[in-house]
């Protein structure tokens, strides 16, 4: 039996402040809203980069209940390429991010750990 086709789709992100958020990804990296969904239970935005509108994509989603959102440390960082790493982390600094890692070679890439407005990590990879 033939393995299925499997593409990578998308990547969730529960928030507290969907507005600060949005603005956040936006402004850092160049993502635009291209559907929400806007249920009695949570509010999700479906977001893409230029040109990949169709993913992989980023969701946001805002539980409407109130709850807190922890972070754990279950899993490692969002992952986006740049082609300029400079450029890509002044982006982010100036929407608000937080430095883990300032810019660092690791063979001939170079790489950059961040923390979004509300703690999500953010690792930036420029290949060279």
């Amino acid at each position: 039996m033939p393995a299925p086709t499997v593409q990578l789709a998308f990547f969730k992100l529960n928030v507290s402040d969907m507005d600060a958020m949005l603005q956040f990804y936006t402004k850092a990296f160049g993502f635009a809203v291209t559907m929400s969904f806007d249920e009695p239970e949570f509010l999700e935005h479906i977001m893409g980069l230029p040109g990949l509108e169709t993913g992989p994509n980023l969701l946001l989603v805002a539980y409407k209940d109130g709850r807190t959102i922890t972070l754990g440390n279950g899993h490692g960082p969002v992952g986006f390429t740049v082609t300029d790493m400079d450029s890509a982390f002044a982006a982010a600094m100036d929407a608000g991010a937080s430095v883990v890692l300032e810019p660092f070679a690791m063979g001939s890439a170079r790489v950059a750990m961040l923390k979004d407005p509300e703690g999500h990590e953010i690792e930036l990879v420029q290949f060279g």
